[in-house]
C-alpha cells in the first residue's frame, strides 16, 4: 500500500474516531465499555500514527540512500569512461560485462556492442590457451602480465599487452598496444 494513501486512510480514521468521542462523551447512557473501547481504539490508531511516521521517515532515507547511490555509480561511470587506457571488466569465461570508450577504440566496436561478447572472439591465436589462462587468473585470484594478439573489428591484429587482475567473480583488464621495443611475453 502506497504511504500516501495509509496517511489518507489515517487522517479519515483519527476524524471518525474523534466524531465517535465526541459522541460517547455527550450521551450519559453509554456503558464503560463503550469508552474504553475507544480509548483502545484511540491507542491502536496513535501506534499506526508512529508507524506511518516511521514508514515515512525510511522511505526518505531510502530515497536520499538511492540518489547518493545514484550520483556514485554515475561519477564511477564517468571515470572509468573517460580513462584513457582501455580498461575491460569480464566474466571469467571472457564475456564483457563492463566497457570503456578507450577500449572500445582499441577493439573498434561501439561500447554497448561489446557488451554481451566474448572477449576471446577478439583474439587471434591460440584462443584455447587465452581461455585456460584466464580462467586460471580467475580461479586463482592473482594478477598477471598477458600478452597476445587482438584483432579489432575490420583492422589488422594488433600486438597488445593487457595487465590482468582477477577473482573467481570476473576479471579486470588494462590493455595497451605493445610497442615493437617491448619483448614478447
Amino acid at each position: 500500500m502506497a504511504i500516501d494513501v495509509l496517511e489518507l486512510q489515517l487522517a479519515s480514521a483519527l476524524q471518525r474516531f474523534a466524531t465517535l468521542q465526541r459522541r460517547a462523551g455527550s450521551e450519559r447512557d453509554q456503558a464503560k465499555l463503550l469508552e474504553r473501547s475507544l480509548q483502545e481504539l484511540g491507542t491502536a490508531l496513535e501506534e499506526i500514527r508512529v508507524a506511518q511516521e516511521q514508514l515515512i521517515e525510511s522511505r526518505s532515507r531510502l530515497e536520499a540512500s538511492q540518489a547518493d547511490l545514484a550520483r556514485e555509480r554515475e561519477r564511477y561511470w564517468q571515470l572509468f569512461d573517460e580513462m584513457p587506457q582501455a580498461y575491460v571488466v569480464t566474466e571469467p569465461t571472457s564475456i564483457i560485462t563492463e566497457v570503456n570508450k578507450a577500449a572500445a577504440q582499441l577493439f573498434n566496436v561501439s561500447q554497448r556492442f561489446l557488451v554481451g561478447k566474448p572477449m576471446s572472439v577478439f583474439v587471434c591465436e591460440e584462443r584455447s590457451r587465452f581461455l585456460t589462462d584466464i580462467g586460471r587468473l580467475a580461479a586463482e585470484g592473482r594478477s598477471a602480465e598477458l600478452a597476445f594478439k587482438l584483432r579489432p573489428r575490420e583492422r589488422a591484429p594488433l600486438d597488445v599487452i593487457a595487465n590482468v587482475g582477477g577473482d573467481p567473480t570476473g576479471l579486470r583488464w588494462v590493455l595497451r598496444q605493445r610497442t615493437t621495443l617491448e619483448p614478447e611475453h
